[in-house]
């Protein structure tokens, strides 16, 4: 597909901003957005994964871009253009992620101002990402469908690797109340993801009975989009089982947290990028 560029820089990205946004969720409820020593490790492997996600969602795009130089002249059309918008959202919340990460692996301390702002800014840039598509020629990426699938993958994919990292830290710490508080905003997070995508997947309704695809010629879609969302389905379910199978976890009864995390993580993960496989499928 030409457009896989795409998946792996829109899918990277919302893990990116996913991860960052529940790490924080959980720094400040459940770790109480303390800066001593065992907090700040317990935070910084999160960070630090989100940086190197958002890295490799920008590598992705650069490999779609025919002359990666191209960016520049883009970036200065940001009053009439959601892709200069776009790029320069992404600039912003790159940078902040960085100065964020960096103070925390050289000074050992989490200025959470700084990583507050870099969250709104991602979620901002999640704005702007979802706009670029939304306001595009083709109906099915219309309205709150594309905003609905993209947010919602913010908080499922992004929250799994939130939850992977910070579960491995609590462990390893002996912190066993607060672990289990965190696969619960996770899994609740996770969970509103999840509606927020059925939202958008409703929505296309009110697009049946329009051309798929306005001003254009029309084309056959391509097959076997219905097998890829069966196990797309089927692959976020199992995510959710094996959460849901550490969150039920018996008192005295000894379950290995990062691996069940891990297969969880890996569920969802593969289980998204088949669904923006299908995604772009629809109108690339």
């Amino acid at each position: 597909m030409h457009e896989f560029p795409l998946v792996i820089f829109t899918l990277f990205m919302q893990a990116s901003v996913g991860c960052l946004v529940v790490s924080l969720v959980c720094y400040f409820r459940v770790l109480e957005g303390a800066n001593n020593r065992t907090s700040v490790q317990t935070i910084k492997m999160p960070i630090l994964t989100s940086f190197i996600l958002g890295c490799i969602g920008l590598l992705g795009s650069l490999f779609h871009m025919g002359n990666p130089l191209h960016m520049f002249y883009t970036m200065l059309h940001v009053s009439t253009s959601w892709m200069s918008r776009e790029v320069w959202a992404t600039a912003i919340y790159m940078a902040l992620l960085f100065f964020s990460t960096a103070l925390i692996l050289l000074k050992q301390k989490a200025n959470s101002a700084l990583l507050v702002l870099s969250a709104v800014a991602g979620v901002i840039y999640m704005y702007a990402m979802s706009a670029l598509y939304a306001n595009t020629l083709f109906n099915l990426w219309g309205g709150l469908f594309t905003y609905a699938s993209f947010f919602g993958a913010v908080l499922l994919v992004g929250g799994m690797f939130a939850a992977l990292l910070l579960v491995g830290a609590l462990r390893r710490n002996g912190k066993e109340e607060q672990l289990k508080r965190v696969v619960k905003i996770v899994l609740g997070l996770g969970v509103m993801g999840i509606l927020l995508m059925l939202l958008g997947a409703l929505s296309l309704l009110g697009n049946i009975a329009e051309p798929i695809y306005m001003g254009m010629t029309p084309r056959v879609l391509p097959e076997g989009l219905l097998s890829l969302n069966i196990i797309r389905i089927v692959l976020i379910a199992l995510g959710i089982l094996f959460v849901g199978r550490l969150l039920c976890q018996r008192t005295g009864q000894s379950i290995n947290a990062t691996l069940v995390m891990s297969l969880a993580t890996l569920c969802i993960f593969i289980g998204e990028g088949v669904g923006r496989v299908v995604f772009f499928s629809l109108g690339g």
